[in-house]
């Protein structure tokens, strides 16, 4: 399986409330399950990004 479909998946089964919605802009955040390994991801086909977690840059959760 490759990562785009696995990533499908890991959204759908994924609800809002147990995503990890760390910020990219106003309107992408995190889809991925709470504690996941690896890069932040959003979006689908080819609006999807992933991005890197900062050290430097506080989670931007939103509520």
């Amino acid at each position: 399986m490759d990562s785009d479909s696995r990533l499908d998946l890991e959204f759908a089964y994924t609800t809002y409330r147990d995503c990890c919605r760390d910020l990219y802009s106003p309107y992408y955040y995190c889809r991925r399950p709470l504690g996941h390994d690896g890069v932040h991801a959003a979006g689908f086909g080819s609006g999807r990004v992933r991005w890197e977690h900062r050290p430097d840059h506080a989670p931007h959760l939103l509520s």
